[in-house]
């Protein structure tokens, strides 16, 4: 029976590759599909001082080639041998030195490490990248002191800086920035999430 129903998309184009293994004694013939990726986008707030809320954020460098000299947010894509989560922590290491697991006992909040917006319209973005968001909360009220601030000096070939602002002082400064993907409503979005669902 043919089935009749259509739908928009366009099948992955894909290379198949052969060659005769010398170390197995046969021929492999493998598939290689192009087709749409996984991207993380890790957004992480500190509270301190008297509940104020800092949300990490980066300048990306003139060398990246999307939203180069933009700023926003740690992001990027899926390796092989890892979860979401885990390429999330990693790519906020990769970009800003942060790294998360040295912070696990000030962990307030993580959605149970599964993202809490889910971005895969292919009209929204040129890449047609599927974006997982992360929301990460820490608490730094009673350990001032363990507050990662030393990762403002931090830079490399994806960062030229990064920084923790005051949520307010993001608010404020919005327009001061050119914002890579819309990050600077991401961040609203993320805050919104957690105060919604944080039971604490």
């Amino acid at each position: 029976m043919e089935l009749l129903k259509r739908f928009n998309n366009k099948p992955n184009d894909h290379v198949t590759y052969g060659f005769n293994s010398e170390q197995i004694g046969i021929k492999i013939k493998h598939n290689f599909f192009v087709s749409r990726s996984c991207a993380v986008v890790g957004i992480v707030f500190a509270i301190t001082g008297e509940g104020t809320v800092n949300v990490l954020i980066a300048k990306r460098s003139n060398k990246m080639l999307d939203e180069p000299n933009k700023v926003g947010i740690p992001c990027g894509y899926l390796d092989w041998n890892e979860t979401l989560y885990e390429a999330m922590m990693r790519e906020v290491y990769e970009e800003t030195s942060l790294y998360l697991p040295d912070y696990e006992k000030y962990l307030l909040f993580n959605n149970n490490k599964q993202p809490f917006l889910v971005k895969d319209d292919p009209k929204r973005d040129k890449r047609q990248n599927i974006s997982h968001l992360y929301v990460n909360v820490y608490d730094f009220r009673d350990h001032q002191d363990k507050f990662p601030v030393d990762v403002e000096e931090f830079s490399c070939k994806e960062t030229t800086w990064v920084k923790w602002i005051k949520y307010v002082d993001f608010l404020n400064t919005i327009e001061d920035y050119k914002w890579a993907f819309n990050h600077d409503e991401t961040i609203k979005t993320a805050l919104q999430f957690f105060n919604k669902n944080f039971n604490g």
